[in-house]
């Protein structure tokens, strides 16, 4: 994994209520407007993983790494971010269940799944008080009513991520992060082994 330092200072926003309702002002579902939300939600994802905020750094998917995007480190946490196209649907997101347009999907297990084998080899590593917490950035979506708390797992417009992550409390210090960030970038944490090579043999008299 390749660390992606902070090189633009954001500022803090307001945390977020648990159980909201968000909307986008668009008058209709209109093959344009699902295009509209679509590019808004992806140009925030890219502007985010990019130029992560102050004090956060992204580390991308590796072909040793356990997560299938990427994994953010900041003070609020760790997280992984796993991206769902939505485009002009509904989310309706019920403590543990995730329905688009009425469709059950299993979004939270296998969010949740990676989450808690990134823990796990973490742990193994180095101390870590507070789990790895998945987080699934919807593209496009036109409505996300979340209804009841997600402890578990966190669902966010995708063009308000960077918000929420900066509105997170405050649970490692800058100490921290700068271990984790070491440990992430080695590749034995996530079971990689370095290539070792014989030497050559001795060349006969």
């Amino acid at each position: 994994m390749t660390h992606a330092p902070s090189i633009r200072r954001r500022h803090p926003a307001a945390s977020p209520p648990e159980q909201r309702l968000r909307t986008v002002p668009v008058p209709s579902q209109s093959a344009p407007a699902r295009g509209y939300l679509t590019t808004q939600g992806e140009l925030a994802l890219a502007t985010l993983l990019q130029e992560p905020p102050l004090d956060w750094a992204v580390f991308p998917a590796g072909p040793s790494g356990p997560v299938s995007e990427h994994l953010m480190v900041g003070p609020g946490g760790v997280f992984t971010i796993n991206t769902r196209h939505s485009d002009g649907e509904w989310i309706w997101v019920d403590k543990d269940t995730i329905r688009v347009s009425g469709r059950r999907m299993a979004y939270r297990q296998d969010a949740v799944v990676e989450a808690q084998r990134v823990t796990a080899l973490l742990r193994a590593r180095i101390p870590l008080r507070a789990p790895v917490r998945p987080v699934i950035a919807l593209v496009g979506a036109r409505f996300i009513v979340v209804r009841g708390k997600t402890p578990a797992m966190a669902v966010v417009d995708a063009r308000e991520l960077q918000v929420w992550l900066e509105a997170r409390p405050t649970v490692l210090r800058p100490i921290e992060r700068m271990e984790l960030a070491a440990v992430i970038d080695n590749p034995v944490t996530w079971g990689a082994r370095p290539s070792m090579k014989r030497p050559d043999a001795p060349t006969a008299a």
